[in-house]
């Protein structure tokens, strides 16, 4: 994985977020304006709401309801400058990253940039 440093301060605005698995259903609500491709949903198992990617959505049906297509964790991680952390992957903006002691979370690509070795 590929190391990066945060540049600006993230603090997470869902202290308590989402959590998917494969098969959950969904109320498919609207698409973030500033991130596209960022679903604000509901889960019906546990009434927690938070966005998910579209990607990883079915098409949504009459009554709104999609199905999660893989295992999903909206949790974001509050990170400050001068951090290192490692991305493990990226979607729509997003950068799901590994900090040194193993948190894995999502941050927005504009808070870190590749680390020059």
């Amino acid at each position: 994985m590929k190391q990066y440093k945060v540049v600006h301060t993230h603090h997470s605005n869902y202290p308590d977020p989402i959590v998917l698995s494969k098969g959950d259903v969904v109320l498919y609500g609207k698409e973030d304006t500033e991130f596209p491709n960022w679903i604000f949903c509901e889960a019906m198992h546990s009434r927690k709401k938070g966005w998910v990617p579209k990607q990883i959505l079915s098409a949504p049906d009459d009554k709104l309801m999609a199905r999660v297509q893989q295992n999903y964790s909206a949790h974001e991680l509050n990170v400050t400058p001068g951090m290192i952390v490692e991305k493990e992957s990226e979607l729509n903006e997003w950068s799901l990253v590994f900090t040194a002691d193993g948190e894995k979370g999502w941050v927005p690509n504009k808070v870190i940039t590749p680390l020059k070795l």
